[in-house]
């Protein structure tokens, strides 16, 4: 999603516009049982209704909404799913995006898209990555806060520790073997030195550590991201002191990594560097806060809506799910509120969300709890360019 994507959609209108938004899954057994599908189909029927109450013909509404019905009814669709769907059906346009974060359940029939819920795809990537590192393997994952991918280091990186070390004479002082099998598997390799010397253990993995930051330091092409360590336990302290180039985050995955999905390490990495993801939207927040009151800041969806629409927002919260509808006067610079969706109107809080990234602002969508005190009893706020 890029901001023309976001922009032909913003500018796509006309009579019928189908908006949905359903949470998904990935795996599980809400993938098995087809929960997801239900819930699309749900929704499917539900605008089929309001087309039909709007005297359009079954067959005609059936038509129309075909490109959801042929996504109902694709069973492979169905098991390749991210955490959210959004559906966007119009006049001779179709359009489904599969969402890397969860969404409210919601649909709209209007005049235009209701895009509010894909506000995140925009936001800064805040790139990172996760290392994750054992005596046996070495895994390398990139990262933002919404997506991961594994890269291909295995020709780059020490295959263990034992690839590593195999190009010194440690004959004399060090000692390898497999640890206890359980069930046909081998376990993690065991080096120690004579006599079993901790120490001597360290000083090995230590220079397996210095080794593979060697190849890191040819991979890895900017050395400010934040790098989540994923290792046992005691593997972490030692990696540290051996590390004198990444950026480590302060605390890491304390886990044997090796068989861990790449979904998995990201879930553990992202809940470590949620100050770092925030850390824009806590910058912002704390503007508000200090130019509350002072007529740069509002929570009066009669001022925001205008502002969004003419470029004037720097910054803006949105409650996730908070909806206000009504009608913007463009000559007037005015808004008409409206006590419910109606024909011709709009979802205020949706449009200004978009507008404000269209025009080069930021939109933060929030929960009610993370809001600070300084935004009263609000479901919005803005700060104002001028």
């Amino acid at each position: 999603m890029t901001k023309e994507d976001l922009q032909t959609l913003a500018n796509f209108s006309g009579i019928n516009c189908v908006s949905i938004y359903i949470p998904t899954h990935k795996k599980g057994h809400q993938v098995n049982e087809g929960q997801d599908t239900i819930l699309l189909k749900n929704h499917y029927q539900q605008i089929r209704q309001q087309l039909k109450d709007k005297d359009i013909s079954e067959n005609d509404a059936n038509e129309y909404l075909a490109p959801i019905k042929q996504l109902i009814d694709d069973n492979d669709f169905w098991h390749y799913q991210e955490h959210g769907l959004a559906v966007f059906l119009g006049v001779d346009y179709f359009k489904a995006l599969k969402l890397p974060y969860s969404v409210q359940e919601f649909s709209m029939l209007s005049t235009s898209f209701h895009l509010d819920q894909i506000v995140p795809l925009l936001h800064k990537e805040h790139p990172f990555y996760i290392l994750a590192i054992s005596l046996n393997k070495i895994r390398l994952l990139e990262s933002d806060e919404q997506n991961v991918e594994e890269l291909n280091i295995q020709d780059m990186v020490p295959e263990g520790m034992e690839d590593a070390l195999s190009y010194y004479d440690f004959e004399k002082n060090l000692q390898y073997h497999s640890g206890g099998s359980s069930r046909g598997k081998t376990g993690t390799p065991i080096y120690h030195g004579q006599g079993g010397d901790g120490d001597k253990d360290d000083v090995y993995v230590q220079e397996y550590f210095r080794r593979v930051n060697d190849a890191l330091e040819q991979i890895i092409g900017d050395k400010n991201r934040p790098v989540v360590v994923a290792a046992v336990d005691y593997l972490h302290p030692i990696y540290r002191e051996a590390n004198k180039m990444l950026k480590l985050a302060d605390t890491g995955i304390t886990m044997n990594p090796d068989q861990e999905s790449p979904e998995n390490l990201h879930q553990k990495a992202a809940e470590i560097l949620k100050d770092y993801f925030n850390e824009d939207k806590q910058t912002e927040m704390d503007r508000y806060a200090a130019l509350a009151g002072s007529g740069q800041a509002s929570y009066d969806i009669e001022e925001i809506a205008p502002a969004a629409v003419n470029g004037r927002i720097d910054a803006l919260f949105v409650v996730e799910g908070t909806h206000r509808w009504g009608y913007i006067n463009r000559e007037e610079n005015s808004v008409q509120l409206h006590e419910s969706e109606q024909e011709n109107g709009h979802d205020l809080v949706s449009k200004s969300a978009v507008q404000t990234i269209l025009h080069g602002g930021n939109t933060y969508m929030v929960k009610k709890e993370d809001l600070p005190e300084e935004f009263v009893d609000a479901d919005l706020a803005a700060i104002f360019r001028w």
